[in-house]
């Protein structure tokens, strides 16, 4: 099992480290919500259901949501004042 967790570690630092790096924002969301899909994962595995539970409703559920809706108004917006 100590196996899983320095996966899940090393996929964590791996999209922290893409996050910052992205250019595109579409990816920049997309990587946002899956860093926090795997940090519930790690919660799990700590033994914190709740806060996992947490992570994945308001971390990656709803803010992930905002933030695409987001760049989709950015886009729209950008379009229309060229």
């Amino acid at each position: 099992m100590i196996i899983i967790d320095i996966l899940l570690s090393f996929g964590l630092l791996w999209l922290s480290f893409r996050i910052v790096t992205a250019q595109d924002l579409f990816n920049v969301v997309v990587y946002f919500i899956v860093f926090g899909m795997i940090l519930a994962l790690i919660w799990v595995r700590l033994g914190v259901f709740d806060l996992a539970l947490a992570e994945v409703a308001l971390g990656s559920g709803i803010t992930g949501a905002l933030l695409l809706d987001t760049i989709t108004f950015l886009k729209t917006k950008k379009g229309k004042n060229e």
